[in-house]
Protein backbone atom coordinates (compact mmCIF):
# COMPACT_ATOMS: atom_id res chain seq x y z
CA UNK A 1 0.00 0.00 0.00
CA UNK A 2 1.41 3.38 -0.95
CA UNK A 3 2.14 5.97 1.70
CA UNK A 4 -0.88 7.90 2.85
CA UNK A 5 -1.06 11.49 1.83
CA UNK A 6 -2.38 14.23 4.01
CA UNK A 7 -3.90 16.95 2.00
CA UNK A 8 -6.53 19.46 2.45
CA UNK A 9 -9.31 20.57 0.17
CA UNK A 10 -11.90 23.42 -0.36
CA UNK A 11 -15.13 24.55 0.92
CA UNK A 12 -16.38 28.10 1.03
CA UNK A 13 -17.92 30.19 3.64
CA UNK A 14 -20.41 32.85 3.11
CA UNK A 15 -20.71 35.79 5.43
CA UNK A 16 -23.65 38.16 5.17
CA UNK A 17 -23.54 41.60 6.72
CA UNK A 18 -26.43 43.91 7.31
CA UNK A 19 -26.19 47.69 7.06
CA UNK A 20 -27.84 50.23 9.23
CA UNK A 21 -28.35 53.79 8.11
CA UNK A 22 -29.83 56.91 9.53
CA UNK A 23 -30.34 60.54 8.64
CA UNK A 24 -30.22 63.70 10.63
CA UNK A 25 -32.26 66.86 10.28
CA UNK A 26 -30.59 70.21 9.64
CA UNK A 27 -32.35 72.64 12.00
CA UNK A 28 -31.61 75.68 9.90
CA UNK A 29 -32.93 74.85 6.42
CA UNK A 30 -35.03 71.78 7.27
CA UNK A 31 -33.24 69.63 4.69
CA UNK A 32 -32.39 66.05 5.43
CA UNK A 33 -28.64 65.39 5.30
CA UNK A 34 -27.76 61.74 4.45
CA UNK A 35 -25.15 60.10 6.61
CA UNK A 36 -22.86 57.29 5.35
CA UNK A 37 -24.13 53.81 6.21
CA UNK A 38 -22.24 51.95 8.92
CA UNK A 39 -21.93 48.15 9.01
CA UNK A 40 -23.99 46.43 11.67
CA UNK A 41 -24.03 42.94 13.11
CA UNK A 42 -25.69 40.05 11.32
CA UNK A 43 -29.19 39.56 12.67
CA UNK A 44 -29.40 36.59 15.00
CA UNK A 45 -33.09 36.20 14.25
CA UNK A 46 -32.78 35.67 10.50
CA UNK A 47 -31.90 32.57 8.50
CA UNK A 48 -28.88 32.72 6.22
CA UNK A 49 -28.20 30.17 3.49
CA UNK A 50 -25.37 29.26 1.12
CA UNK A 51 -25.08 26.88 -1.82
CA UNK A 52 -21.73 25.71 -3.23
CA UNK A 53 -21.42 23.51 -6.33
CA UNK A 54 -17.84 22.50 -7.01
CA UNK A 55 -15.64 20.34 -9.18
CA UNK A 56 -12.94 18.02 -7.86
CA UNK A 57 -10.12 16.42 -9.85
CA UNK A 58 -8.62 13.90 -7.41
CA UNK A 59 -5.57 11.70 -7.50
CA UNK A 60 -6.64 8.09 -7.02
CA UNK A 61 -4.37 6.06 -4.73
CA UNK A 62 -6.28 2.87 -3.94
CA UNK A 63 -5.78 -0.74 -3.00
CA UNK A 64 -8.70 -2.92 -4.12
CA UNK A 65 -9.33 -6.55 -3.29
CA UNK A 66 -11.85 -8.51 -5.35
CA UNK A 67 -12.82 -12.19 -5.29
CA UNK A 68 -10.60 -14.38 -7.45
CA UNK A 69 -12.04 -16.01 -10.56
CA UNK A 70 -10.55 -19.13 -12.14
CA UNK A 71 -10.92 -19.26 -15.92
CA UNK A 72 -9.35 -21.96 -18.05
CA UNK A 73 -7.08 -23.03 -15.25
CA UNK A 74 -5.86 -19.46 -14.65
CA UNK A 75 -6.77 -17.41 -11.57
CA UNK A 76 -7.65 -13.76 -12.13
CA UNK A 77 -8.48 -11.30 -9.38
CA UNK A 78 -7.15 -10.85 -5.88
CA UNK A 79 -5.38 -7.67 -4.82
CA UNK A 80 -4.43 -4.85 -7.17
CA UNK A 81 -3.64 -1.16 -6.92
CA UNK A 82 -4.82 1.94 -8.75
CA UNK A 83 -2.61 5.02 -8.65
CA UNK A 84 -3.03 8.00 -10.91
CA UNK A 85 -1.93 11.58 -10.04
CA UNK A 86 -4.48 14.25 -10.89
CA UNK A 87 -2.04 16.19 -13.07
CA UNK A 88 -1.46 13.12 -15.22
CA UNK A 89 -5.16 12.38 -15.34
CA UNK A 90 -5.70 15.58 -17.31
CA UNK A 91 -3.47 14.33 -20.12
CA UNK A 92 -4.66 10.70 -20.00
CA UNK A 93 -8.42 11.14 -20.08
CA UNK A 94 -9.70 8.52 -22.48
CA UNK A 95 -12.24 5.75 -22.80
CA UNK A 96 -9.77 3.48 -20.95
CA UNK A 97 -8.99 5.75 -18.01
CA UNK A 98 -10.64 8.58 -16.12
CA UNK A 99 -11.19 9.76 -12.56
CA UNK A 100 -13.61 12.58 -11.77
CA UNK A 101 -15.46 14.01 -8.80
CA UNK A 102 -18.58 16.17 -8.61
CA UNK A 103 -19.98 17.63 -5.41
CA UNK A 104 -21.98 20.33 -3.69
CA UNK A 105 -22.74 21.76 -0.25
CA UNK A 106 -25.74 23.54 1.29
CA UNK A 107 -25.59 25.34 4.64
CA UNK A 108 -28.20 27.12 6.77
CA UNK A 109 -27.51 29.30 9.80
CA UNK A 110 -29.59 31.07 12.41
CA UNK A 111 -27.51 32.60 15.15
CA UNK A 112 -24.90 30.14 16.44
CA UNK A 113 -26.80 27.09 15.21
CA UNK A 114 -26.83 25.73 11.71
CA UNK A 115 -27.17 22.66 9.54
CA UNK A 116 -25.53 21.33 6.39
CA UNK A 117 -25.73 18.74 3.62
CA UNK A 118 -22.48 18.01 1.75
CA UNK A 119 -22.19 15.30 -0.88
CA UNK A 120 -19.84 14.06 -3.58
CA UNK A 121 -19.54 11.34 -6.19
CA UNK A 122 -16.18 10.02 -7.44
CA UNK A 123 -16.18 7.70 -10.41
CA UNK A 124 -13.47 6.22 -12.57
CA UNK A 125 -12.37 3.52 -14.96
CA UNK A 126 -9.06 1.72 -15.50
CA UNK A 127 -8.16 -0.85 -18.16
CA UNK A 128 -4.96 -2.91 -17.91
CA UNK A 129 -3.66 -5.76 -20.02
CA UNK A 130 -0.74 -8.10 -20.40
CA UNK A 131 0.61 -11.08 -22.31
CA UNK A 132 3.00 -13.96 -21.79
CA UNK A 133 4.58 -16.49 -24.15
CA UNK A 134 6.33 -19.77 -23.32
CA UNK A 135 7.92 -22.58 -25.33
CA UNK A 136 7.21 -26.13 -24.19
CA UNK A 137 7.78 -29.69 -25.46
CA UNK A 138 11.40 -29.07 -26.43
CA UNK A 139 10.52 -25.63 -27.78
CA UNK A 140 8.22 -27.10 -30.40
CA UNK A 141 5.00 -25.60 -29.01
CA UNK A 142 4.46 -21.91 -28.24
CA UNK A 143 1.75 -21.14 -25.67
CA UNK A 144 0.69 -17.49 -25.55
CA UNK A 145 -1.71 -16.00 -23.02
CA UNK A 146 -3.06 -12.46 -23.13
CA UNK A 147 -5.52 -10.77 -20.80
CA UNK A 148 -7.39 -7.51 -20.48
CA UNK A 149 -9.14 -6.40 -17.29
CA UNK A 150 -11.37 -3.33 -16.93
CA UNK A 151 -12.29 -2.05 -13.47
CA UNK A 152 -14.98 0.57 -12.98
CA UNK A 153 -15.30 2.00 -9.51
CA UNK A 154 -17.38 4.67 -7.86
CA UNK A 155 -17.48 6.02 -4.33
CA UNK A 156 -20.04 8.47 -3.04
CA UNK A 157 -20.99 10.12 0.18
CA UNK A 158 -23.63 12.45 1.60
CA UNK A 159 -22.81 14.11 4.93
CA UNK A 160 -25.54 15.77 6.95
CA UNK A 161 -26.10 17.11 10.44
CA UNK A 162 -26.12 20.14 12.74
CA UNK A 163 -23.27 22.55 13.40
CA UNK A 164 -22.63 24.95 16.26
CA UNK A 165 -20.39 28.02 16.37
CA UNK A 166 -18.34 27.79 19.55
CA UNK A 167 -17.05 31.35 19.32
CA UNK A 168 -15.28 34.02 17.27
CA UNK A 169 -11.90 35.62 17.96
CA UNK A 170 -11.00 38.97 16.35
CA UNK A 171 -7.76 39.09 14.38
CA UNK A 172 -7.87 42.80 13.60
CA UNK A 173 -10.28 45.64 12.87
CA UNK A 174 -12.03 43.75 10.05
CA UNK A 175 -10.72 40.17 10.39
CA UNK A 176 -11.68 37.28 12.67
CA UNK A 177 -11.65 33.50 13.04
CA UNK A 178 -14.62 31.35 14.10
CA UNK A 179 -14.59 27.85 15.56
CA UNK A 180 -17.35 25.44 14.57
CA UNK A 181 -18.15 21.96 15.82
CA UNK A 182 -20.23 19.77 13.50
CA UNK A 183 -21.36 16.18 13.29
CA UNK A 184 -24.12 13.86 12.18
CA UNK A 185 -24.10 11.02 9.72
CA UNK A 186 -22.80 9.85 6.37
CA UNK A 187 -24.56 7.88 3.71
CA UNK A 188 -21.86 5.95 1.82
CA UNK A 189 -21.95 3.86 -1.28
CA UNK A 190 -19.08 1.89 -2.79
CA UNK A 191 -19.26 0.08 -6.09
CA UNK A 192 -16.83 -1.88 -8.21
CA UNK A 193 -17.38 -4.02 -11.26
CA UNK A 194 -14.76 -5.92 -13.20
CA UNK A 195 -14.90 -7.53 -16.61
CA UNK A 196 -12.23 -8.91 -18.84
CA UNK A 197 -11.01 -11.63 -21.12
CA UNK A 198 -8.28 -14.24 -21.19
CA UNK A 199 -7.04 -15.64 -24.50
CA UNK A 200 -4.90 -18.77 -24.75
CA UNK A 201 -3.24 -19.69 -28.07
CA UNK A 202 -1.11 -22.72 -28.89
CA UNK A 203 1.13 -22.63 -31.98
CA UNK A 204 3.11 -25.51 -33.42
CA UNK A 205 4.07 -26.98 -36.78
CA UNK A 206 0.61 -28.52 -36.81
CA UNK A 207 -1.06 -25.13 -36.82
CA UNK A 208 -2.59 -22.76 -34.29
CA UNK A 209 -5.50 -23.24 -31.94
CA UNK A 210 -6.88 -20.86 -29.35
CA UNK A 211 -9.76 -20.02 -27.08
CA UNK A 212 -10.99 -16.86 -25.36
CA UNK A 213 -12.63 -16.85 -21.92
CA UNK A 214 -14.72 -13.91 -20.76
CA UNK A 215 -15.60 -13.09 -17.17
CA UNK A 216 -17.34 -10.33 -15.21
CA UNK A 217 -18.34 -9.48 -11.66
CA UNK A 218 -20.00 -6.62 -9.80
CA UNK A 219 -20.12 -5.67 -6.13
CA UNK A 220 -21.69 -2.69 -4.37
CA UNK A 221 -22.68 -1.62 -0.90
CA UNK A 222 -24.63 1.23 0.72
CA UNK A 223 -24.44 1.97 4.44
CA UNK A 224 -24.88 4.77 6.99
CA UNK A 225 -22.31 5.69 9.63
CA UNK A 226 -21.74 8.38 12.30
CA UNK A 227 -19.38 11.30 11.74
CA UNK A 228 -17.92 14.18 13.78
CA UNK A 229 -15.73 17.10 12.73
CA UNK A 230 -14.28 20.50 13.53
CA UNK A 231 -13.62 23.52 11.34
CA UNK A 232 -12.32 27.07 11.51
CA UNK A 233 -13.58 29.84 9.25
CA UNK A 234 -11.48 32.93 8.63
CA UNK A 235 -12.67 36.35 7.48
CA UNK A 236 -9.99 38.60 5.96
CA UNK A 237 -11.61 41.95 5.30
CA UNK A 238 -14.60 42.35 3.02
CA UNK A 239 -13.47 40.27 0.03
CA UNK A 240 -11.66 37.18 1.27
CA UNK A 241 -12.54 34.24 3.50
CA UNK A 242 -10.92 30.87 4.19
CA UNK A 243 -11.74 27.52 5.77
CA UNK A 244 -9.81 24.69 7.38
CA UNK A 245 -11.71 21.60 8.47
CA UNK A 246 -11.50 17.87 9.09
CA UNK A 247 -13.80 15.07 10.20
CA UNK A 248 -13.72 11.35 10.81
CA UNK A 249 -16.45 8.74 10.45
CA UNK A 250 -17.16 5.07 10.59
CA UNK A 251 -15.58 4.13 13.93
CA UNK A 252 -16.01 0.46 13.06
CA UNK A 253 -19.78 0.72 13.60
CA UNK A 254 -20.84 -1.00 10.38
CA UNK A 255 -17.99 -3.52 10.28
CA UNK A 256 -14.82 -4.08 12.27
CA UNK A 257 -12.80 -2.33 9.53
CA UNK A 258 -14.81 0.72 8.57
CA UNK A 259 -13.11 4.11 8.86
CA UNK A 260 -12.89 7.22 6.73
CA UNK A 261 -11.87 10.86 6.99
CA UNK A 262 -12.47 14.06 5.04
CA UNK A 263 -9.96 16.95 5.09
CA UNK A 264 -10.36 20.31 3.39
CA UNK A 265 -8.80 23.75 3.12
CA UNK A 266 -9.45 26.65 0.77
CA UNK A 267 -9.90 30.35 0.18
CA UNK A 268 -12.87 32.25 -1.23
CA UNK A 269 -12.88 35.57 -3.08
CA UNK A 270 -16.02 37.68 -3.23
CA UNK A 271 -16.00 38.95 -6.81
CA UNK A 272 -19.55 40.26 -6.68
CA UNK A 273 -22.25 40.73 -4.08
CA UNK A 274 -23.13 37.46 -2.30
CA UNK A 275 -21.08 35.41 -4.79
CA UNK A 276 -17.70 33.84 -4.04
CA UNK A 277 -15.15 32.07 -6.23
CA UNK A 278 -13.59 29.19 -4.28
CA UNK A 279 -10.16 27.57 -4.64
CA UNK A 280 -8.94 24.74 -2.45
CA UNK A 281 -7.64 21.24 -1.87
CA UNK A 282 -9.45 18.21 -0.51
CA UNK A 283 -8.42 14.75 0.69
CA UNK A 284 -10.68 11.80 1.34
CA UNK A 285 -9.27 8.73 3.11
CA UNK A 286 -11.21 5.49 3.04
CA UNK A 287 -10.71 2.09 4.61
CA UNK A 288 -13.75 -0.07 3.92
CA UNK A 289 -14.35 -3.78 4.27
CA UNK A 290 -17.13 -4.80 1.89
CA UNK A 291 -18.12 -7.76 4.00
CA UNK A 292 -16.99 -11.15 5.18
CA UNK A 293 -18.86 -13.01 2.44
CA UNK A 294 -16.20 -12.48 -0.20
CA UNK A 295 -17.13 -9.03 -1.49
CA UNK A 296 -13.58 -7.73 -1.05
CA UNK A 297 -12.42 -4.39 0.31
CA UNK A 298 -11.09 -0.99 -0.71
CA UNK A 299 -8.61 1.31 1.01
CA UNK A 300 -6.64 4.42 0.09
CA UNK A 301 -6.99 8.09 -0.70
CA UNK A 302 -8.56 10.51 -3.13
CA UNK A 303 -6.91 13.95 -3.06
CA UNK A 304 -6.59 16.92 -5.38
CA UNK A 305 -7.60 20.51 -6.18
CA UNK A 306 -11.10 21.93 -6.15
CA UNK A 307 -12.81 24.78 -7.93
CA UNK A 308 -16.27 26.00 -6.97
CA UNK A 309 -18.60 28.91 -6.50
CA UNK A 310 -20.67 29.90 -3.46
CA UNK A 311 -23.98 31.73 -3.59
CA UNK A 312 -25.22 33.20 -0.30
CA UNK A 313 -28.64 34.60 0.49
Amino acid sequence: MKSLHKSFVIASLCLLTASAGYAQQDGKDGKEIPVQQQPGPVSQDEWHFSFTPYFWLPTADLNISIPSVTVGGHTIGGDFSVYQPWWETLSKFSSDFYVLGLMGRVEAWKGCWGGFVDGYWIFGKSTVGGSDSRLVLRDRVDITTSSSVTSRFDSGQVNFGPQFKLGTVPLGPISNVSFVLYGGGRVNWIGNDVDGSLTIKTSSNLGEIGQTFNFSGSKSRVFVEPMIGFKTTWAFGDKFAAILRGDVGGFGVVTANNWDCDLETGIAWQFRRNTYLDFGYRARGQWQDLGSNGNGNISGWFYGPELGMTFSF
